[in-house]
């Protein structure tokens, strides 16, 4: 049996907020591994023993700050992350990635690999899977892992050899060993549930604060949307959707483990805590579905909605949709099984816009699709982003007039950041941006470092980003 540590690393705290969520891709890859024998637990290093959270507004205006964190190796969040995996003795250690954290796992690798070289380090997730020679640039990391990890990564802790796992990417005398995509895991149905009760180094009144209650039921999405990376990763014609009774049972689940009942768990193994211990989440109020696109094929989304009013589960809940999927009886049985916010990614109030960055979907698409959500009384936030290669003022213009025409409930604001791996990323390096220059950790759309756009006025984008002042005067965010 082999000690597994699964690391979220520090990003938000590096802006002065935190992250509390349970992490799913990590926690699936933990309970496959624990299902399999092995005892792996989870490390959340982005949590913090707090209930506030940062303004949007401030994460842009404290950004020069949060770049000096990677200027200084030596700071003492990047001692304390590392202390605290020496602490659980892992065998192994994984890290899921986005590229905003690659370099924070640079950081905290290689100083795990000057004093404990014999631990094994893996990386995974979005940025993993994306760039196939991150094990040139992370030196102190010894595997990475193409796409899904469950399988990936229980081949390698059971000793197979690293070059005959399909997903694996390994080292070997001429360079890189490369062993294609992990296989796509067809019927999602049949993994564990993600692990909820493994948190490494949480004292019994910060387990109370994790929420739990994050739930994922489609892996991949099927659109095109070129500023996205989920098609590149997950592959568009890949999708894979679990079964409206799967979906309903680790809802029940949820509920009765986490939020109606006492549960004695054992965390004898976990640092900070009694050996056993009655763990009540608290706050674990809200289903959030974390897909790309929880509304994805109108008849399945229908008889999800009907099993949750059918089995009357009385639990909020809150999803990411298209509004091209919404119609009347949609978002009336969504207000009936307990919606309590929809989010909804307008991007823009330009057609041409919408149209370039391959959205496929209309500004009257959406003006219909958001009628709808407000008709059935059912609270909506609208994602907006300033900055696409080649928007002008008067496009701009057209997304704040728009965003006051939709009235959400909540405005989140972005400044476009080419995600590396997407469409526009490529894009924009064949027309002279130099974004593989780039540090890894600028990759963030709540700040203005990679703006590849400087046609757009600053009194234009800075009455963009006022729309923000709308959020309080309107219904809080949920």
């Amino acid at each position: 049996m082999a000690k597994v540590l699964l690391v979220n690393p520090p990003f938000y705290r590096l802006l002065n907020s935190h992250y509390n969520a349970n992490s799913l891709g990590i926690a699936y890859v933990a309970s496959y591994l624990n299902l399999q024998g092995h005892n792996a637990w989870l490390y959340n290093a982005d949590f913090l023993n707090s209930k506030t959270f940062l303004r949007q507004k401030n994460i842009f205006e404290g950004f020069d700050s949060y770049k000096k964190f990677f200027q200084n190796e030596e700071h003492g969040l990047w001692e304390e992350v590392v202390e605290r995996i020496i602490d659980f003795e892992p065998d192994w250690v994984g890290y899921t990635s986005y590229t905003a954290n690659i370099t924070a796992i640079d950081i905290i690798s290689k100083k795990l690999k000057r004093k404990r070289p014999a631990v094994k380090q893996v990386i995974g997730g979005v940025h993993a899977t994306l760039d196939h020679e991150i094990l040139n640039k992370l030196q102190s990391i010894d595997y990475s892992i193409q796409r899904e990890g469950e399988h990936a990564m229980y081949e390698l802790v059971d000793g197979k050899e690293p070059k005959n796992i399909t997903g694996v990417v390994s080292r070997g005398q001429n360079g890189l060993i490369y062993n294609f995509d992990a296989d796509v895991i067809k019927n999602i149905d049949n993994l564990p549930l993600p692990e909820r009760e493994k948190f490494w180094g949480l004292s019994d009144d910060e387990k109370l604060m994790v929420d739990v209650s994050y739930i994922c039921s489609i892996r991949g999405c099927p659109y095109r949307c070129n500023y996205c990376a989920s098609p590149a990763h997950w592959k568009r014609n890949k999708t894979q959707y679990r079964s409206p009774k799967s979906i309903i049972d680790e809802m029940k689940y949820v509920k009765k483990h986490y939020w109606d009942a006492k549960k004695e768990y054992d965390f004898s193994a976990s640092s900070n805590v009694k050996a056993k211990n009655e763990l009540i989440i608290e706050d674990n109020s809200t289903i959030y579905f974390v897909d790309d696109i929880f509304t994805v094929h109108k008849e399945r989304i229908k008889e999800i909605l009907r099993m949750m009013i059918d089995e009357d589960l009385g639990m909020a809940w809150k999803c990411e949709a298209r509004t091209d999927h919404l119609d009347e009886e949609i978002c009336q049985l969504m207000k009936k099984a307990g919606c309590i916010r929809v989010k909804l990614g307008f991007e823009s109030g330009s057609d041409r816009i919408l149209k370039m960055i391959e959205k496929d979907e209309t500004t009257d698409d959406m003006r219909r699709g958001a009628k709808l959500l407000r008709d059935a009384q059912v609270p909506y936030t609208g994602y907006f982003m300033a900055g696409f290669p080649g928007e002008t003022d008067d496009d701009l213009k057209q997304t704040i007039e728009f965003a006051k025409e939709i009235k959400a409930d909540y405005y989140s604001l972005s400044i476009l950041a080419p995600y590396y791996g997407t469409k526009m990323y490529y894009d924009m390096i064949e027309v002279g941006f130099e974004l593989d220059k780039k540090p890894w950790e600028y990759f963030f759309h709540q700040t203005g470092d990679l703006m590849v756009n400087h046609q757009i006025s600053p009194e234009v984008l800075k009455e963009y980003l006022s729309l923000s002042d709308l959020n309080n005067i309107r219904k809080g965010y949920v």
